[in-house]
Order: C-alpha cells, then structure tokens, then sequence
C-alpha cells in the first residue's frame, strides 16, 4: 500500500498543515524565500508532521490549530537538521536532488539551517505550553549529541550494540518520539500518553533507523536517491556491519576493516555487502526492526480501535518496511 492511500483518512489534516508550514516560512528576503521554495519543491514524506497529526486525533478531538502547529514544529526542526547535515557530512545530494549547499555553498545553508530553527522556536511560543518546550530542548540536544557521537564512533568496528543504539536513538529516534509526544501534548492529554507516545515514537524511530541501515545495503540509487553503500564508504557504523564484523571469521572481519578504512570504492563495496549477508548481518538487523516495530504497535493497544489507530498501524508498517 502507498503512503498516499495510508493517509487518505487525514488528507485535509495534511491539506492544512501544509499551508501552515508555507506561513510560517514567510521571508520579506529574497533569497531566503527563494532558499525555502527550494526545499519545499522538494519536500520528503512528511513523515514526522503525519505522527503529530495522528497522535493529536488518536487522543481526542481539538482545535485544528494547536495540532496543526505542533505539527509545524516538528516539520520545521526536521529540516534545519537536514540542511545542517548536508553541511556537515558534505552531502552534495538529497532525495536525489542537489542539496542547498550544493548550490547556494554552506554559508547559505547554514544561515537558512538557522532560520528554520528560529522559526520552529517562534512555533513553540504560540502553542504557549512548558511541556512543549521540554520536548523540543531536550530533543534538540540529543540530535546535537547523536551527530557528535557518529563523528565520535565512525570507525569504531568494535562499537557496542547499545552504544550503537543510543548513537541512532539520539539522532534519529528523538525526533520520531518527539512529533509523537508533541501530537499527545497537543490534544491535552495526560502524563501516563505522553511517556507511552514517547517508548512508541523511540522504537518507531529505532526501526526507521536500522531500515535506512538495509537499503543502504540492499536498495537501489534511485528508489534511495543516494549511491548504495554510502554509509560504508563514510565508515558510518550500521547495525547489520556491526553483527556481521563481530561474528565473521577474524581474518574476514580483518579485510572488510581494511577496505574500509583506506576508503571502499566499488568493487570494494559489493564484497563488504556479500560479507554482511553472508554472516547474518541482514537478517539480524530485519529481526530487530520487526521485534522492535511489534513492541510500538502493541502500545496502541491502550487505545480503543478507531480509524486514525488503524492509519498509525499502516503507517509504522509503512515506514519500517519501507523502500526508499
């Protein structure tokens, strides 16, 4: 099933959040506005403002303007963070376009990084709730942690699992367990929804992480939008690499670290990958994606069936299963 069909249900929830987003990215700036066009031409899923919007329903029904800014929030902390990542990580490429400091250099793309925060804070202000800016702190500084820590660890190939975990949970995770609490918070709901959409959002997240692991591995350019093997090539540490370089054979694990490290190239990259199969590394890290995307859904079980249960349902399914 496509996203599309998955969230047919809330069609005029993401109709609204969209116009939201764009007036909140309103410059009197030339370039600013020409910066913003850019990125929202070339939009994502909207994955994050899609599980504010169902957390918000799934826990009553409020005014669509608390939901829709909390949703915009997200949205707009999201994509300071991909704008700044580009930079760091000198990524010339996003969703298998050029990225905005592929054209406009990184002065620009850290400045339109800085207004796009500046502008999630100004959100947060209006939804006038200390429980909001909790959330939004406190994520903000694990994804700052997470990058320092990938920089940290990137040829770590003894990494522990768990230091692996927090590495993903604190980049990745947080967000996803943010726009979950922040949907919660946005329908007034109470402590005891807030803490168990915030474990969803977290495993959710964990598994969204370890399946960009896979397609790193198994999917194609195209459907990615990024050369395959990337991860490999910037010796970022992934979960199926992890598994498959602490059970191989020591004088296998010792050739893949070799390739590694003097920079993989093609050939190279096609070997690392057989070498990840062949020693459970996929299997291992699809086993934890699932055990980890049954652990979200069972949460759900809190909340009578309804249809925006059944959409967040297909939705989790969606993205962690997901192929692009």
């Amino acid at each position: 099933m496509r996203l599309k069909e998955i969230i047919a249900p809330i069609k005029e929830d993401i109709k609204a959040f969209e116009q939201e987003f764009k007036a909140h990215l309103k410059s009197d700036i030339f370039l600013v506005d020409k910066v913003i066009s850019y990125l929202v031409a070339h939009r994502g899923k909207r994955l994050r403002p899609i599980l504010v919007l169902l957390s918000s329903r799934l826990n009553g029904h409020i005014p669509d303007k608390r939901r829709l800014h909390a949703a915009a929030i997200i949205e707009l902390l999201h994509t300071a963070t991909l704008v700044h990542d580009d930079v760091v990580d000198d990524s010339y490429q996003r969703r298998g376009f050029p990225s905005i400091n592929a054209i406009w250099k990184n002065k620009v793309s850290v400045l339109t990084g800085d207004y796009l925060f500046s502008k999630s804070l100004l959100s947060m202000l209006k939804m006038h709730d200390f429980k909001v800016f909790d959330v939004i702190s406190h994520t903000a500084e694990r994804m700052s942690q997470g990058e320092l820590l990938q920089m940290e660890r990137s040829r770590d190939y003894k990494m522990e699992e768990s230091v692996y975990f927090r590495l993903i949970g604190d980049k990745t995770a947080s967000l996803i367990s943010a726009a979950c609490q922040l949907g919660v918070i946005s329908a007034d709901a109470g402590q005891q929804e807030i803490e168990m959409m915030a474990k969803f959002g977290e495993d959710v997240g964990l598994a969204f992480q370890i399946r960009d692991d896979l397609l790193d591995l198994l999917g194609t350019e195209k459907t990615v939008g990024k050369p395959i093997g990337n991860d490999l090539r910037e010796n970022k540490i992934t979960l199926p690499l992890l598994f498959a370089l602490r059970n191989a054979e020591k004088k296998d694990t010792q050739k893949v670290i070799k390739l590694m490290k003097k920079g993989a190239q093609a050939n190279d990259i096609r070997f690392i990958i057989a070498f990840i199969q062949a020693n459970g590394g996929v299997d291992y890290a699809k086993d934890k994606a699932t055990s980890l995307t049954k652990g979200a859904t069972a949460l759900l079980d809190h909340y009578p069936d309804s249809e925006y249960k059944s959409v967040l349902i297909k939705l989790v399914d969606f993205i962690t299963s997901r192929e692009h």
